[in-house]
């Protein structure tokens, strides 16, 4: 056998081995986690879960190979909610996709990389709190302090918005559902590559409730 044939062998094991990294790191980050079930609370409150809201996804100089940064009217209605909750006690978290900072992920993921500035919230979002989370994978559950802060604040009821909805919006409602939460996501506050009636349609189906920001800030 020839040298050409051994490095021609070589390189495509090479191939194989990161497509196949990769292809088992898809398959972790896409799937609900399970946890604890919450207890029943004596004063039950809610939560607003704002996801993946960042630079390199919505931002107007966004890094995604087809930009949300025309998701104007969305996070209107995400900064509509955040006022809200600023008045009615509705706790706030912001979650953000952070993604490890190797190789394999700047080859394939190529944004929402650690120490990068594109993983920072969208500059238009209200920021009212340091309830920052940082995630790994689509659900935003994976963050034991996220768990944490909504046990500790007896939360048993969470909205969700962001993007996106197909995903990480969808698996983190996954997650919560898992762990006894009521789940609303609010329509007019997500974003999504996928068609979005089929997106909430597969959301509606599992219980997770739909609703728009005017039904919970009334206006």
């Amino acid at each position: 056998m020839t040298v050409k044939k051994y490095v021609l062998i070589f390189l495509v094991a090479i191939v194989l081995i990161v497509a196949g990294a990769f292809l088992f790191a898809a398959k972790k980050i896409y799937a609900p986690t399970e946890g604890r079930r919450i207890s029943r609370y004596a004063n039950p409150q809610k939560a607003l879960l704002v996801i993946d809201v960042q630079e390199d996804y919505t931002g107007l100089k966004g890094r995604q190979p087809v930009p949300f940064n025309n998701a104007g009217a969305q996070i209107a209605a995400i900064n509509r909610l955040i006022e809200s909750a600023s008045k009615t006690g509705m706790k706030v978290a912001y979650i953000r996709q952070v993604f490890e900072n190797n190789f394999i992920v700047r080859l394939f993921a190529g944004r929402a990389i650690d120490g990068m500035p594109g993983t920072e919230l969208d500059s238009r979002i209200k920021v009212i709190n340091r309830n920052d989370f940082t995630k790994k994978i689509s659900d935003a559950f994976s963050n034991q302090h996220l768990e944490e802060f909504l046990i500790q604040n007896q939360v048993d009821e969470v909205y969700l918005v962001g993007l996106d909805a197909a995903y990480c919006v969808y698996y983190t409602a996954l997650g919560a559902l898992n762990r006894g939460y009521t789940v609303s996501v609010v329509k007019d506050a997500i974003m999504t590559r996928k068609n979005m009636d089929d997106v909430l349609k597969t959301i509606k189906k599992h219980g997770i409730l739909l609703t728009t920001s005017s039904e919970i800030t009334g206006r």
